[in-house]
């Protein structure tokens, strides 16, 4: 005969969880914000968890927090369940009423500029209930922190518990100014970029090339960098540096006179763009709703780059 002491009550089920949430967000005042339970709320439940189980589940300090191998096992299991349920009760719920809410996107600006915006525009006028924000970033390095949904990245995200989808590659090609290279000389080869003034448009510490068979990555210090391909295109067209930009840009500024392609028989690194959000964090339908748009809509990405080019075409 089962032992009725074994059935999990509310409150055991309720403690179980918070420790999941305080796992997943990486502890209790990070969860705190997500879940908007206080800090000592959700340390007391799982304080409570542990002594039920007569486990220790969470190393925790001032400064850390880190699950044990109990823990990490409780936090296996039981973990997906919620998870489940949540999902379904979002299902529900999305079926029932119409989209609401916030919704908080970072990308990068040229993205906004020729993309993201009118995305923004037509998507809240299908469901004028959902309201939309937009933050300036290349990287992932702050999604938890500002209260991310979605991220449009150039860099691939190193936080645990952040999934990405691939949207497009970017074949890059070394640019600089007619001017410049008047100024300055060509570079005859990759290590003559050590001496030229490079312009930076992300927090990558190298630029890998393939040269004569070879990998070569050249460590960068930027004479000039700023977080944006427009206007790291606009600093090269009036002659501040050599830059890497995509291809397809390239051609477009050159038929112009505005950029000229340098060492073009060198393997240039392939630039990736990313869309990110949390793995196990419940994405809301209106989030997976936008998130769709924006999947379909980047089905054509040499639109939006050609677009970033036309920016720049009476800079």
């Amino acid at each position: 005969m089962k032992d009725k002491n074994a059935n999990m009550k509310a409150k055991e089920m309720s403690s179980v969880y918070w420790f999941c949430q305080s796992a997943e967000w990486g502890g209790f005042a990070p969860a705190s914000i997500q879940t908007r339970v206080s800090a000592p709320t959700l340390s007391r439940a799982v304080a409570q968890l542990e002594d039920r189980l007569g486990e220790k589940l969470v190393h925790r300090n001032a400064k850390q927090f880190q699950l044990t191998a109990a823990g990490e096992d409780y936090y296996r299991r039981f973990a997906p369940i919620f998870q489940q349920l949540d999902e379904e009760w979002e299902q529900l719920s999305s079926l029932q009423s119409e989209l609401t809410g916030d919704i908080r996107v970072s990308c990068p600006e040229p993205f906004a500029d020729s993309f993201l915006q009118q995305a923004a525009f037509d998507f809240m006028k299908d469901h004028p209930a959902v309201n939309i924000h937009i933050d300036f970033s290349s990287d992932t390095n702050t999604f938890f922190d500002d209260q991310i949904d979605l991220a449009i990245s150039t860099n691939p995200p190193q936080a645990p518990h952040l999934v990405q989808r691939r949207l497009f590659d970017m074949e890059l090609g070394l640019a600089a100014s007619p001017g410049y290279l008047s100024e300055y000389g060509w570079p005859s080869d990759t290590s003559d970029l050590l001496s030229h003034r490079l312009l930076a448009g992300n927090k990558i510490p190298f630029w890998e090339f393939r040269e004569s068979g070879q990998i070569v990555r050249i460590p960068i210090k930027p004479r000039y960098s700023i977080d944006s391909l427009r206007l790291i295109i606009n600093a090269a067209c009036k002659g501040l540096g050599l830059c890497l930009i995509p291809k397809v840009l390239l051609a477009q500024l050159a038929e112009r006179d505005r950029l000229t392609e340098v060492l073009p028989a060198v393997g240039c690194p392939t630039g990736i763009v990313y869309m990110v959000w949390a793995d196990r964090k419940l994405v809301s339908a209106r989030v997976a709703a936008f998130r769709d748009l924006i999947t379909e809509r980047m089905a054509q990405p040499w639109e939006f780059l050609s677009s970033v080019s036309r920016l720049n075409a009476d800079n």
